[in-house]
């Protein structure tokens, strides 16, 4: 259960800004209210980007889901 730092930076723009807008509070009971302070990582062979909801600051979570295009 450790957790892996990964480089959320590194990331293209684009692909960072989506992750970042699209969230989901718990607190708030509301989608695409974003985070702030994201930090990505990845555990138990998922990965997950981490951050405060930009209404509440409240912790949201989001994993990220890697498709093949092919």
């Amino acid at each position: 259960m450790n957790r892996i730092d990964r480089a959320f930076d590194t990331r293209p723009d684009l692909e960072r800004e989506w992750l970042q807008d699209n969230t989901w509070c718990d607190a708030c009971g509301e989608a695409d209210l974003g985070m702030t302070s994201p930090y990505e990582y990845e555990q138990d062979g998922r990965i997950y980007v981490e951050g405060q909801c930009r209404r509440c600051g409240r912790q949201v979570r989001s994993e990220v889901k890697v498709e093949n295009a092919g």
